[in-house]
């Protein structure tokens, strides 16, 4: 299952409660944000449905051009959530990943700043892995 969320959108990844990691595109329209946080659970929704096993992994891809893609992956089916990751995004996201949680999200530019879409609107995947993510 092959999906590009991403598309030509930075990636955000903020702290909830300073404990919990919130990472996905950040575009500058919320409808979009909206739109590609729905997508994200309904695609999720599908993999649960189409997967026997309750466990699931994060593999981190190098792409050729340096960057990273991640791709959740479960029970043999993977599902691309992220790409053009660049190397200190994902040194971040890999140091505050130690609890195996993490929640998959849209963020759009609000009135007052940054605005997460799990945050205000409810919009986001929780993603529980307790294997350590691998590098291709």
């Amino acid at each position: 299952m092959r999906d590009d969320f991403s598309g030509d959108h930075r990636i955000a990844l903020v702290m909830l409660g300073g404990k919990i990691p919130a990472i996905g595109p950040r575009v500058k329209v919320r409808r979009e944000a909206v739109v590609i946080a729905r997508r994200y659970m309904e695609k999720i929704d599908r993999m649960i449905a189409g997967c026997r096993s309750s466990s699931y992994h994060i593999l981190l891809l190098r792409q050729h051009n340096g960057l990273y893609t991640l791709r959740l992956c479960g029970d043999g089916m993977c599902m691309e959530i992220l790409q053009d990751v660049d190397e200190l995004l994902l040194w971040r996201f890999r140091k505050v990943l130690h609890r195996g949680l993490f929640i998959l999200t849209a963020f759009c530019q609000g009135e007052r700043g940054l605005e997460c879409l799990a945050v205000t609107e409810g919009l986001g995947a929780v993603i529980y892995t307790p294997r350590q993510s691998s590098v291709s």
